[in-house]
């Protein structure tokens, strides 16, 4: 049986044929939404189609090559001490400068 109710769909998906150079993505996640929205009012002319439906989900095309696969560091970044107390003097001004805003 296929469900018809809309409002819990929670589906996102990138499909694309092997050969073909644009895939095909559906979000219903707001992270992806508002990433893909800000980039097609960037970028509309590089975009096959772009739909945003009734339930705030969307759907768009656009090249193969914009959908990377980045795991990050596996290990995490080794910092000397050094290292760390410039971060964390960095960190410090980054916030007495947003504080004075």
């Amino acid at each position: 049986m296929i469900e018809r109710n809309f409002e819990n769909n929670n589906e996102n998906c990138i499909e694309f044929l092997s050969g073909e150079h644009y895939c095909t993505v559906t979000f219903t996640n707001r992270k992806h939404i508002n990433r893909i929205k800000k980039v097609y009012e960037e970028r509309k002319d590089d975009f096959k189609y772009f739909t945003e439906n009734d339930d705030g989900s969307i759907c768009a095309k656009f090249p193969l090559k914009w959908i990377k696969i980045n795991p990050g560091s596996k290990t995490g970044r080794v910092m000397t001490d050094e290292q760390k107390e410039a971060a964390r003097i960095r960190l410090a001004l980054a916030r007495e400068k947003m504080g004075k805003r």
